[in-house]
């Protein structure tokens, strides 16, 4: 029903892992990053405030010791060229997590977009999480990835959505 493009060297986590009917991850075989997509119940929270309310809300599930918003903006029709009337925005966070609630903490870069569906009454949310100790050496910049990742996103079936 939705699709996007990843790097072969991301696999489907639901193959080791429980993930949630309503996500779709995906981890990198040669780092630690992952791609999460989530589709959500619309939140009442202005379109202004989406990014920070949804950077905010991660930070509380994820039990980050530190956390904060390093900016936000809305995204341009041509960078969501499959959905280009749809209201998006995107931003990226920061935050200090322990993998797995592991003892030891560690920054993360959070790339995220959002897609607010009114007409469904949906918020799709896409993240790119970026472990900054781990993924040093990782041959593509993290925002290259995320702008085509959010490139390549479509929705393909509506009747997803109910």
């Amino acid at each position: 029903a939705l699709s996007t493009e990843l790097p072969r060297s991301f696999t489907d986590a639901s193959i080791f892992r429980e993930v949630p009917d309503h996500q779709e991850v995906w981890v990198d075989t040669t780092s630690d990053r992952s791609v999460i997509i989530e589709i959500l119940e619309q939140k009442d929270v202005d379109d202004a405030q989406a990014i920070e309310f949804f950077l905010s809300d991660l930070a509380a599930f994820n039990e980050a010791i530190d956390s904060k918003v390093l900016h936000s903006r809305p995204v341009r029709p041509e960078e969501v060229p499959h959905l280009p009337s749809c209201r998006a925005f995107m931003g990226l966070g920061h935050q200090v997590v322990a993998k797995f609630r592991e003892d030891k903490s560690g920054p993360v870069q959070i790339h995220c977009a959002v897609f607010r569906l009114p007409e469904v009454t949906t918020d799709i949310l896409i993240t790119l999480n970026d472990p900054q100790a781990v993924d040093e050496g990782s041959s593509e910049a993290p925002e290259v990835f995320f702008a085509q990742l959010l490139r390549s996103f479509r929705i393909l079936d509506w009747t997803l959505f109910g």
